[in-house]
């Protein structure tokens, strides 16, 4: 067998064992929250030296894609948030990573704001986005949400992400929600979490 053929091969088993690893951490999270058995350890911490790692993290994934990842200025001016920060960057981490699945050219921007009791945090992005009827099945179980309900098999989700998001925002007192989509447009997600 050719070199190339080989390191290709390779490749593919590397690539399917991380996918592998993923969904396998997906359902026990899922399980985990379910049960009320995730331990949840709140600490004080800047959202956007969070935010910085998973960008680091997919920056390379979005490059090949050609969409830039942006992180707005608003972050550095945040006062500290309180919560699970390893929780927290899977939250940021799912956010950017669907975007990224369903964002073929442009942007996906982080920003953030803040008032008396609560931070902000928002991301937007330049993809499909998505009509009301895809909105819908957003942070259900097993729900992929795209610009069509056939494109479940393009973005190798296991349609667990946003549902544990949810289950991790909530448990930290915050909220999450769709803020806005359109489709051919891009969406923006926004979540909050009580300030330290």
């Amino acid at each position: 067998i050719p070199v190339k053929d080989v390191n290709e091969m390779i490749e593919d088993i590397h690539e399917s064992s991380v996918r592998l690893i993923d969904i396998v951490n997906d359902f026990l999270d899922a399980s985990k929250l379910e049960q009320g058995s995730m331990n949840m350890e709140p600490v004080d911490f800047t959202i956007s030296d969070v935010v910085g790692e998973v960008m680091r993290d997919l920056k390379t994934i979005c490059e090949e894609k050609g969409v830039q990842l942006v992180q707005d200025p608003s972050l550095a001016s945040l006062p500290h948030a309180k919560a699970d920060k390893m929780r927290i960057k899977q939250v940021i981490y799912n956010l950017i990573g669907n975007s990224s699945k369903f964002t073929e050219k442009g942007s996906i921007t982080v920003s953030g704001q803040a008032d008396d009791h609560f931070i902000y945090i928002s991301v937007t992005d330049t993809g499909r986005g998505m009509p009301p009827e895809a909105q819908k099945l957003l942070f259900r179980k097993f729900q992929q949400a795209g610009s069509s309900l056939l494109e479940r098999d393009t973005t190798k989700g296991t349609g667990l992400g946003l549902y544990i998001s949810k289950q991790i925002v909530e448990l930290s007192g915050g909220k999450i929600g769709l803020a806005h989509s359109e489709p051919g447009i891009g969406s923006t997600f926004t979540f909050s979490l009580p300030r330290a």
